[in-house]
């Protein structure tokens, strides 16, 4: 069982989007998945509300105990956990359940918002003193395929200073993922193609990091 916890105090930054796409996707592949809603919003267990297809169990655990009780869900291939976007108890327990796999970290592509993402992975610094954890950010809602350089210069500065990847896949700014939530279905399972090629394409480096836990 692999656990992938999606999280950055930054709101706004697509956590519950980026969750339930990885976890369709997952599930289109026949993986057992397990969606975990760590956030009091919990967007993520509205997303399964109005899910037709029965192919993902969600559950809501808003309490700081994620990182113990994540041991008790070995009948899973993968365990997905949105959690909130704020410095609490509940976030950094989450942040420790990555050590069963990995944590990703979306941020959007402007300064602003990498500027921000420091307060996670501060949190992701203090989280290594007790467990080994692996962490990747993921670029999100990208508007155009060239980022700001001075952007992209700051991400990679933070990336190098707390010892972070930066994935090669990127998710763009598309219309399609705020309409495919809304009917509870990925983008994978949508008419469009380049996104459904993006969500593939992560998912892909996603196996691949967890494969790697395990070489």
């Amino acid at each position: 069982m692999y656990t992938i916890v999606v999280a950055n105090q930054k709101g706004g930054v697509g956590k519950s989007t980026v969750a339930c796409n990885i976890a369709v996707a997952f599930a289109l592949e026949s993986y057992k998945v397990l969606l975990i809603d760590a956030d009091t919003q919990e967007s993520s267990i509205g997303f399964r509300a109005i899910r037709e297809k029965d192919d993902i169990v969600a559950i809501s655990i808003p309490k700081p105990t994620i990182h113990k009780d994540i041991n008790g869900f070995t009948n899973y291939d993968i365990v997905i956990i949105d959690v909130g976007g704020r410095d609490s108890a509940v976030f950094r327990s989450a942040i420790m359940a990555a050590s069963n796999g990995l944590l990703l970290i979306p941020t959007l592509p402007s300064v602003y918002d990498i500027w921000a993402t420091e307060d996670t992975l501060r949190v992701l610094e203090e989280a290594r003193t007790f467990s080994d954890i692996k962490a990747y950010i993921l670029i999100n809602q990208v508007i155009k395929a060239n980022i700001v350089k001075e952007a992209e210069n700051t991400l990679q500065d933070l990336a190098k200073q707390y010892n972070v990847d930066i994935l090669n896949s990127q998710l763009f700014s598309r219309v399609v993922y705020r309409n495919s939530i809304k009917e509870g279905l990925g983008v994978i399972e949508m008419n469009d193609i380049k996104a459904k090629i993006e969500i593939e394409n992560l998912v892909k480096e996603l196996k691949e990091k967890l494969q790697n836990l395990s070489n």
